[in-house]
């Protein structure tokens, strides 16, 4: 009979000749998609110099590469914005359709802004942009050298 000292070091040695052969596989792996790729390149060379446009592939994508998430847009920094460029006041239902959002969504956000007094409503249920005090010069210190 087989000691469990003996059982445990051949157990061992099984599992670093697989250890041993993963690598090995993996690095075949590398090898054969540096093969493919340069295989891939010169077929694309091949059908440029022939004057024929590609259509692009997704196949560049990496395969592990998580998927990108959208950034969240800043809804009441767009709002600001359009307010501000048009110079109009305008309903939640106009500022929603140019924003790309909901009305109600819409009308959160503006009462939220509303509260920081960043926006305000008038008589018609229209928003407004509020504009920032702009400081006012009174003449001193302003010299070319400035």
């Amino acid at each position: 009979m087989t000691s469990p000292a003996e059982k445990a070091t051949a157990y061992l040695d099984k599992l670093e000749a697989d250890r041993r052969a993963a690598i090995a596989a993996s690095e075949e792996k590398a090898e054969e998609a540096k093969i493919i790729e340069a295989r891939q390149q010169g077929f694309q060379e091949a059908m440029e110099i022939l004057g024929l446009q590609l259509l692009p592939s997704d196949t560049d994508v990496e395969p592990n590469k998580p998927p990108v998430r959208r950034q969240r847009r800043n809804i009441p920094q767009l709002i600001i914005n359009e307010l501000s460029f048009s110079g109009k006041a305008m309903t939640k239902e106009q500022i929603a359709r140019a924003v790309d959002y909901t009305p109600a969504q819409a009308e959160k956000v503006l009462k939220r802004m509303e509260g920081s007094a960043k926006v305000v409503r008038n008589t018609n249920d229209r928003w407004e942009a509020v504009a920032p005090a702009v400081p006012q010069s009174n003449g001193h210190g302003l010299t070319a050298a400035n």
